[in-house]
């Protein structure tokens, strides 16, 4: 094993796209940007089963991997027609500004009710590092939007408006969830 280097620790900053059919293009590298985000983190979501021994008082004895519930989460910072869209269950286009709008009517014909199955929307979501031929890429290939539960708009001027929404990683028909890497080494498996 090679010795630590301060060098190679990261600092990751980048942007959503998704669609995404070569990573060797610029940014949104074929497919299309998802606005501006911040606070961006994916949880592996990693299960871990224990198996205890009694006879010696429930010392952990064995652990099983058990699967991955992965998801990335960030915090949308603008009203992007793209994002909007690509995340919420519902939105129309301004008959005078063309700008897409989030509406929420559960009893109004035509809109997506609650039970929609938000599987319908799902896209295949690239992490594009700012620093792309050195950091990783993150690809998941069957996200699922979703918007975080607690999420809030704050209406201040002190602060900037944010809508937290968490993309969860299902299985595309290839069995595939993620991929993390370089560029180099992941650009051929993104179909």
């Amino acid at each position: 094993m090679a010795t630590g280097n301060v060098r190679n620790i990261l600092r990751l900053r980048g942007r959503l796209c998704y669609g995404a059919t070569n990573l060797t293009t610029d940014y949104p590298h074929g497919g299309t940007a998802l606005g501006l985000v911040r606070d961006m983190i994916f949880n592996f979501g990693a299960k871990t089963t224990l198996s205890t021994a009694e006879e010696w008082g429930g010392v952990v004895s064995k652990a099983f991997y058990t699967g991955e519930r992965p998801f990335l989460a960030a915090v949308l910072r603008d009203f992007d027609n793209d994002s909007l869209n690509a995340i919420f269950p519902n939105t129309t286009a301004g008959s005078s500004s063309g700008d897409r709008y989030v509406t929420y009517g559960p009893g109004a014909s035509g809109v997506n009710r609650p039970g929609y199955d938000l599987t319908n929307k799902q896209i295949k979501l690239v992490f594009s590092p700012t620093a792309a031929d050195r950091h990783p890429f993150i690809i998941l290939y069957y996200a699922i939007p979703a918007l975080e539960e607690t999420a809030a708009l704050n209406l201040s001027l002190s602060q900037e408006v944010g809508i937290g929404v968490a993309f969860w990683g299902g299985v595309d028909s290839s069995g595939r969830t993620y991929a993390i890497g370089k560029r180099e080494d992941i650009n051929g498996i993104l179909a």
